[in-house]
């Protein structure tokens, strides 16, 4: 019979001839998951049960379909907690962190806040519960995106306002800080996508017109309106926009634009400063 190590063993090699890039790194969290331990680092100790057995080669499977092991063992880590994910949100990746990072960083403990598009509702959530004072607002078109982010914001004890929105065409307050992680993928760029992405990400989430700026458009447009004075807009953007996005707020009437880099030194994230 065999042992689990044996059975992680052959695991990681599937995924490996499979082209996975991080092997090891993914049937370690399907282990945790389906046998919640580290059993795997066991050398011949620990005999192999069926149901772990049935269960984890049921989720290698699921992951050599490229399903990602975050819709495998439902959820995903960001910031400092873990949030519940499903198909109809994009998972949080760590590039994102860096929005959290800029308005947690921002002297005043009491900001309103509000998150647009907020999907698995990572975002708000972080920031509510990094800036305790602070009253954070959260919006999306998808009410099953919203569904995620009410479950996620319970789950942690995170106080956020949802709001059934396209953009801003249900809100009505203003706010010293507007963050978003926006759809900014070129249409001819999607199918250039890792196919995990393609096949289990929604669609909704990451297109956005032929240059990957609509959205960036009807942001920039409204954001001003919906600023207080001297209130920050901070947004992801993607590879090669930071120009684009620039001549976009400038039309818009914003003078203070700065943008910052990713670990990997791409452009990331732009912050718009209204006049005061």
């Amino acid at each position: 019979m065999n042992n689990y190590k044996n059975l992680f063993e052959t695991s990681v090699k599937k995924l490996k001839i499979a082209g996975f890039r991080n092997p090891i790194s993914d049937c370690r969290k399907l282990f945790n998951h389906c046998a919640g331990s580290d059993a795997y680092k066991d050398t011949d100790s620990t005999l192999l049960d069926k149901h772990t057995n049935r269960i984890f080669d049921f989720a290698v499977r699921r992951r050599l379909s490229q399903e990602p092991v975050s819709h495998i063992i439902g959820y995903k880590d960001f910031w400092k907690t873990r949030f519940y994910v499903n198909q109809s949100v994009l998972d949080p990746r760590p590039e994102t962190e860096l929005i959290v990072e800029k308005v947690v960083r921002l002297s005043s403990s009491k900001l309103s806040v509000l998150d647009l598009g907020t999907g698995t509702g990572c975002i708000a959530i972080s920031i509510a519960l990094e800036k305790a004072y602070s009253e954070v607002f959260a919006s999306d078109i998808s009410l099953e995106a919203l569904r995620v982010a009410k479950f996620n914001a319970k789950e942690l004890g995170a106080r956020v306002s949802f709001i059934h929105s396209d953009w801003f065409t249900n809100i009505k307050n203003t706010f010293d800080v507007i963050v978003s992680n926006p759809p900014y993928v070129c249409a001819n760029d999607l199918i250039s996508l890792p196919l995990t992405v393609q096949r289990f990400e929604p669609r909704l989430a990451l297109a956005a017109g032929e240059l990957g700026l609509d959205c960036f458009r009807k942001i920039a447009s409204k954001l001003n309106d919906y600023l207080n004075p001297g209130g920050i807009g901070i947004f992801e953007i993607g590879f090669n926009q930071m120009r684009s996005i620039k001549n976009l707020f400038e039309t818009h009437g914003f003078k203070q634009i700065d943008f910052f880099f990713d670990l990997e030194g791409k452009e990331r994230v732009v912050c718009v400063k209204k006049d005061a």
